[in-house]
Order: structure tokens, then sequence, then C-alpha cells
């Protein structure tokens, strides 16, 4: 039977990596972070939370999911500051961001932006790595849905150059909470996924945004480790099309 929280095993690596990172204190930059959380995950068995595709920097975005749990789960802020200071300075620095965009203080919401980006600048990826910690914030139960729409569509009113990204984020979420539905088996049929789709959109307030079956596939696949059979059940996958595609690119 699928398991009801399909995010129990990760909750509980990073909380047992948070506890060796503070016990032995001999992770002081991010960069050793990112290589830690890499051996580890490749160690259990796991990949961080993305997309259908595998950016350079996905270990440094996967860190977010240690600022939250370290954050709103263990509450590790209050206690090693300087934990925050020297590994979680740019997540914080995206919920400065978040905050000041809640409360229409948009001016200093890009501030923090700016300082939070290695670029110095407002771009795609600063953007979609602040929504990513509030999507995580979401994925681990620490806030709602409804923030998070309310979150998605602020970002789009604050950064209206970057919409765009905002909306490529929505079909991301759309896609890999469809993914969860059907690793939880709560979608077992294509009706019911299409239905799925459709709803998460229209609870976001972006009715018109779907994300295609091979999107939800690549997700269902190596983040929840879907078997293929399941898979074939609820959603539209041309295997023809794959090999032949696969084919001209071995050529």
């Amino acid at each position: 039977m699928p398991d009801k929280n399909p995010y129990r095993k990760r909750i509980q690596i990073i909380v047992d990596l948070l506890g060796e990172i503070i016990r032995k204190g001999n992770v002081t930059s991010r960069e050793e972070l990112r290589e830690l959380i890499k051996e580890t995950y490749e160690k259990h068995g796991i990949v961080p939370i993305k997309g259908k595709a595998t950016p350079p920097d996905l270990y440094d975005k996967e860190i977010a999911s240690l600022y939250v749990i370290a954050k709103y789960g263990l509450a590790l802020d209050d206690e090693y500051p300087s934990l925050f200071d020297n590994l979680f300075r740019t997540e914080e620095k995206y919920e400065e961001a978040i905050k000041n965009i809640l409360e229409n203080n948009y001016e200093e919401a890009r501030k923090n932006l700016i300082e939070a980006s290695s670029q110095g600048q407002i771009d795609s990826n600063t953007v979609a790595r602040m929504l990513r910690v509030a999507f995580t914030k979401l994925l681990f139960g620490f806030i709602t849905e409804d923030e998070f729409a309310e979150i998605l569509k602020k970002t789009a009113e604050a950064i209206p150059e970057e919409e765009r990204t905002v909306r490529n984020f929505v079909r991301f979420y759309i896609a890999f909470k469809v993914a969860e539905m059907i690793s939880r088996g709560e979608i077992r049929n294509k009706g019911f996924k299409e239905a799925s789709k459709k709803a998460i959109g229209l609870r976001l307030g972006f009715p018109r945004i779907a994300p295609r079956d091979d999107y939800i596939e690549a997700i269902a696949k190596e983040v929840f480790m879907v078997p293929d059979k399941v898979l074939e059940k609820v959603l539209l996958i041309n295997r023809d099309e794959k090999k032949e595609k696969n084919n001209e690119h071995n050529e």
C-alpha cells in the first residue's frame, strides 16, 4: 500500500543530517553543505526536489529543504544562529522577500532578491528559488496551499517582468502535486488525472496552466519512484515516440 506521506523518509534523512552537522560542527560553508547533501542523498537513494530538468545548481537549491526543516520543524534558528548566518543566509533573504511581497513592500522585496542573487540581479533563477522556499514550506506542512497561491499571485504583481517565471513555477507545482497524488494512490485513471490538473490550477488562481504528462512522468519516476506500470494507467505516454527520439539522439 502506498505511503500516505511520501516525504517521511526525506524529512527523517534531513533531520539526521542536521543533527550530524550540529554535532560535528565541521560544515561551515554552502559548498561543503552541498557536497554533504549530495553524498547523503545518493547513499539513501533519493534525489533533490526537482522538475524534469536537472540544473547544475540543484543541490544548492536543495539547501532550501534543510533550511525549512531546521527553522520550522526543529526551531534551530534561535539555538544555533551561526548555522543560519553561515549556511542559510540566502534562504533567509528569500523569506524576507516573501514577507515584503505579502506586505506590499515591493521595492524592499526587490532589494532582498538582489542581495540573495549570486549575480546581484533579479532574474528567473532568483525568483524561482524564492518560490522554491515557499513551495518547500508547503510540501512539509508549514504553510497552506491558499497561502502559497497568494505568494504566487503577489510575486507576479511585485515582479511583473518575471511573470513567466511565476507561471512556469505554477506548471511545475501542478505537475509535482499530480505526481505526488499518483504516488499516494489517489489518482488511478486518466480522467481523474486530468480533473486534478485543472482543479489545482483553479485553486492557485491560474486556471489555464496545465503541465504535459511527460513532465508529470519525469517527476513521478525520479522523485517519487513510481513504477512504469502505474504511470501507464494514468498518464498519456507514447513509448514508441520516446524510442524514436532516443534512437535519433543515439544516431
